[in-house]
């Protein structure tokens, strides 16, 4: 018993006793600028200031007129459907029609509070324009 203890004794005085490691805290830098070894140019003027007599210059890029837009195969067109469904109450529809010019319709939306979403739509070639109403 005695012999375990001396050498746990001899271990801990070996562990204590050997050098610990060596740090040396990093020098503090002598400037945080520092200027660069070769010379430095001049910056360049890249634009001019504006004189007084500025011309105000007119658009470039002005939209040409609105052409209309060609005849597309499948033009023109006429669709019709929709789905009720007894079981889980879903009911939606679309109708659609087309002349190749002007898009017209509308589609139906059975909502969760019961009411039902009506989107009435066009396109005439200005743009898409919907009216949202509930039923």
């Amino acid at each position: 018993m005695s012999f375990k203890v001396v050498v746990a004794a001899v271990m801990v005085g070996l562990v204590v006793a050997a050098p610990q490691y060596d740090y040396e805290p990093p020098q503090a830098p002598s400037s945080l600028y520092e200027t660069p070894a070769e010379s430095v140019q001049e910056p360049v003027q890249l634009y001019e200031a504006p004189s007084n007599n500025v011309l105000i210059a007119q658009p470039q890029n002005l939209v040409p007129d609105v052409v209309s837009p060609p005849q597309m195969e499948g033009m023109p067109y006429d669709f019709q459907w929709g789905v009720e469904d007894q079981d889980s109450g879903n009911a939606f529809s679309h109708v659609e029609n087309s002349d190749g010019s002007t898009t017209q319709g509308e589609y139906r939306v059975l909502m969760p509070d019961g009411r039902t979403q009506v989107v009435t739509f066009y396109d005439n070639g200005d743009g898409f324009n919907a009216e949202v109403t509930y039923e």
